[in-house]
């Protein structure tokens, strides 16, 4: 079970998934979700993307699911957050990065301590209610910088210290008929960096998650 084996690895703890747009990360949380789900886990997903949508399915009753693309919002959802066995928050960087472009200086600040905020209010929850939660993020901008795209850390990455593992996604190809993300350890206390953890498959078939670990 996916569930239990990232328990395994991250504890009752936060995982922080980083990657490029398209490179799965989203699709992982999806398949863990429907996994945990299925083995009568209760599961807390926080959407800032709108990658979930329920008006027209009837949601399961051991899932909680959140929408807002405001980060306040999200701060206040991830304060109380009820008892679950797995909170997923898809995605954490969204919310920041649509507004930090067009921020004051002051304000970029506040952004960057409010995801402080968000790592803490999780980390918390994974505590209390012996949880596991994952929560996803995009790189930094390229933009100006010297380093290799697959260099950049995640977006606001003083909040770093609050994960206990941080893990990347990358696209590795994709054609008409499939797509091949994998999995990396980026800052890792049981893996070193770059050690391939997961490869995803998806192609007209579903989704197929091969671990590494």
């Amino acid at each position: 079970m996916l569930y239990e084996k990232l328990v395994k690895i991250v504890g009752h703890d936060v995982l922080q998934l980083f990657g490029d747009t398209g490179t799965g990360k989203t699709m992982f949380c999806l398949e863990l979700m429907k996994e945990a789900v299925k083995n009568g886990k209760k599961v807390v997903f926080i959407d800032s993307e709108r990658n979930l949508n329920f008006d027209e399915v009837e949601k399961p009753e051991n899932l909680v699911y959140y929408y807002s693309p405001e980060l306040k919002d999200i701060i206040n959802t991830c304060a109380n957050l009820p008892k679950a066995d797995l909170y997923i928050l898809d995605s954490m960087g969204f919310p920041v990065v649509t507004q930090f472009a067009m921020a004051s200086m002051k304000e970029k600040g506040d952004m960057l301590l409010k995801c402080v905020t968000l790592t803490h209010y999780l980390k918390v929850a994974t505590w209390r209610n012996k949880a596991l939660a994952i929560v996803t993020n995009q790189p930094v901008s390229p933009f100006g910088k010297t380093v290799p795209e697959d260099q950049l850390p995640p977006f606001g990455d003083k909040s770093q210290f609050g994960y206990k593992e941080i893990w990347r996604t990358k696209l590795e190809r994709t054609n008409e008929n499939e797509t091949t993300c994998s999995i990396k350890a980026w800052r890792s206390r049981k893996f070193g960096r770059g050690k391939i953890l997961f490869l995803m498959k998806i192609n007209n078939k579903g989704v197929e998650i091969k671990p590494f670990i």
